[in-house]
């Protein structure tokens, strides 16, 4: 019978949303809840981590690492593999669908329970890493200034050409730079938007590096003027050329984040006083 569903539907595997286990963290006064599928994915997996007392003094600095060009105290992370329908000798792997929970912090300048301020900072902060004029350490670089060292290669390279009097390629520099960059780099962002969703006023926005079908939808929720909550959910494409399985993650993408709940101390939900923080 399950042979069957799978070939029906196009793919084995992903999250089952029949089997669900319930997850629950304290960050201060919230108290956060979501329902996931359980992972198909074998992992060794670490006693959880459930208090974050992100406010405290030194804490966050103290717990957060960067990852790219997030910067974080992470909180969870849950991974659902998609197989081919049937038994293949390749293993089959159409992708996996990976949710990540972390908590993240503005600068003194934005204030992240105004929807707009929040949804300009996410977009400044990518820039800000793969544009800045500081390049990172190689071998463990975060893509730190990823894209200015492929424009000042590029500027090198178009030099030296002028020099031989090839002057095309410095003609050309802006547009192989722009190239370069939306092929193998960090393009610019689509501008984040605000959506409404099960009660919450979320601000969301994309990433998608270069030529990938491999993209990343980020949902962020502020705790208060300096903090806010990020969902993460990564979309690993491995086969692009099967669609149905893409089609499930995204309808389980939707489902998680309406299965989220924050609530204020012990009985009072966190969609009654948003309206008044913001």
């Amino acid at each position: 019978m399950q042979l069957l569903k799978n070939w029906w539907q196009g793919f084995a595997g992903g999250p089952d949303f029949s089997k669900l286990h319930k997850l629950t963290f304290a960050l201060e006064e919230y108290r956060l809840e979501l329902m996931l599928p359980y992972s198909n994915i074998a992992s060794q997996e670490q006693p959880k981590q459930i208090n974050f007392p992100f406010r405290a003094q030194g804490w966050f600095e103290a717990n957060a690492q960067q990852d790219w060009h997030h910067y974080g105290v992470h909180i969870h992370t849950e991974g659902w593999c998609y197989l081919a329908p049937v038994v293949r000798f390749d293993g089959g792997e159409y992708g996996v669908l990976w949710l990540q929970l972390k908590i993240k912090k503005v600068p003194d300048t934005v204030n992240a329970l105004n929807r707009d301020e929040l949804a300009q900072h996410v977009t400044d902060e990518y820039d800000a890493h793969y544009n800045s004029e500081v390049i990172g350490p190689e071998g463990n670089s975060q893509g730190l200034g990823w894209n200015t060292q492929q424009r000042k290669k590029l500027e090198e390279e178009a030099e030296e050409a002028a020099s031989r009097g090839a002057t095309g390629r410095k003609d050309r520099l802006e547009e192989h730079a722009r190239l370069q960059i939306q092929s193998f780099g960090f393009p610019p962002l689509k501008p984040a938007q605000v959506v409404s969703m099960h009660g919450f006023d979320w601000v969301f926005y994309q990433e998608q590096r270069g030529e990938s079908a491999t993209r990343t939808d980020h949902y962020c929720l502020p705790l208060d003027k300096r903090y806010y909550l990020a969902l993460s959910f990564k979309h690993q494409v491995d086969v692009s050329s099967e669609k149905s399985w893409q089609q499930h993650a995204d309808k389980a993408q939707l489902n998680i984040v309406k299965s989220l709940r924050l609530h204020v101390g012990p009985d009072v939900d966190y969609v009654s006083i948003q309206n008044v923080q913001g």
